[in-house]
């Protein structure tokens, strides 16, 4: 009877310094393209730091953002988006949908109308608006905002660019996440 061969024993690769840093930085690389990717084109957070948009934000607060939501859906009426500055689109602002592309927008005697209809506003909690303004005539492919705190929000109302474009706004404002006692959902 033979003799079987006996095996030799799985020798491990000999691998290099640079390999071995090699496998550990590319799913780091691969990990920070993919949190990348995903907070500019779908999720995102931002800081507030005004109060132009209580009661909805608290003065300072951090949202979270969806930027499908106003990628692939239209803006609608009521809607809190976050945006650029049209007088100096480095800034960012986030403020409430008032006018859509078409609508004539007044404000009188602490009301604002749309379209001669004055707008429901729940989401101002028996906040009300100085002041009379407008007509406001807002252009196709354009939006007239306005933030919740009526009254010491710099919006569409003292801009010299009144109207921002639909390329400048960037994502909807869904929740208001910290501080934690403040996490809600933004009423849109």
């Amino acid at each position: 009877m033979g003799r079987r061969k006996r095996r030799r024993p799985f020798k491990a690769l000999k691998r290099s310094p640079v390999w071995t840093v090699w496998n550990w930085i590319w799913p780091v690389g691969l990990g920070v393209l993919a949190a990348r990717i995903l907070s500019t084109w779908v999720i995102g957070f931002a800081y507030v730091p005004s109060a132009s948009m209580v009661p909805a934000i608290q003065n300072p607060g951090h949202i979270l953002l969806d930027h499908l939501a106003t990628e692939w859906m239209p803006i609608y009426e009521g809607e809190v988006v976050v945006f650029h500055w049209p007088d100096n689109p480095t800034q960012i602002f986030v403020k409430r949908v008032i006018g859509l592309p078409g609508d004539t927008i007044v404000v009188k005697n602490g009301h604002v109308y749309r379209n001669g209809q004055e707008l429901q506003e729940p989401y101002l909690h028996g906040l009300y608006t100085a002041g009379n303004y407008g007509p406001y005539h807002v252009p196709p492919g354009h939006y007239f905002m306005m933030g919740d705190n009526r009254n010491i929000s710099d919006d569409s109302r003292d801009w010299v660019h009144k109207y921002v474009p639909r390329s400048f706004i960037i994502a909807r404002a869904d929740f208001e996440v910290w501080p934690p006692s403040e996490f809600h959902q933004i009423p849109q």
